[in-house]
């Protein structure tokens, strides 16, 4: 039974949990991950369709003359829906990398309920009250007044003679 040769690329790193920090404001959150040791292309920074932040990293391979084994991690976060995902923007300074999350504009409390019940009414009446028509729905209902108008006008000038 033949073995083959570790790869040279297979590396053996130390999985870790980086520390986070949440410091929430009137706009936006910002999460604070403290990754000491690692340059910011080492870092990746990614959300997908479903809302979930993915930070992942991992420390290059040393030289083989140091005992230090390298650091990897990977962590996944779920974006709140009140959050808007295109603005996200990260910044990583000092070993510490900034994650600012923009939060959509808000109505408060009670308010939020009657504004959103407004929307949803208003909304309604403007479906009920304005119904769109097609152009080809349109163009028959024109040429049916018309033929109804016409035939009215007909009736009326040329009434039938008694017999």
């Amino acid at each position: 039974m033949e073995t083959k040769p570790a790869a040279k690329d297979e590396t053996c790193y130390e999985e870790f949990e980086p520390f986070c920090q949440w410091n929430k404001e009137e706009g936006h959150d910002i999460l604070e991950v403290h990754l000491p040791g690692f340059k910011r292309q080492d870092i990746r920074v990614q959300i997908n369709n479903w809302g979930i932040l993915t930070i992942s990293g991992k420390q290059p391979r040393v030289e083989e003359t140091t005992s230090a084994i390298p650091s990897r991690f990977c962590k996944e976060i779920k974006i709140s829906k009140h959050c808007t995902t295109n603005g996200i923007r990260a910044k990583f300074s000092h070993g510490i990398l900034s994650i600012t999350i923009p939060k959509e504009a808000q109505h408060g409390g009670v308010n939020a309920a009657w504004a959103s019940a407004n929307d949803y009414l208003v909304g309604l009446r403007s479906k009920v009250l304005k119904p769109r028509l097609s152009k080809k729905t349109a163009v028959m209902v024109v040429v049916v007044v018309l033929v109804m108008a016409l035939g009215v006008y007909v009736v009326c000038r040329y009434p039938k003679s008694a017999s």
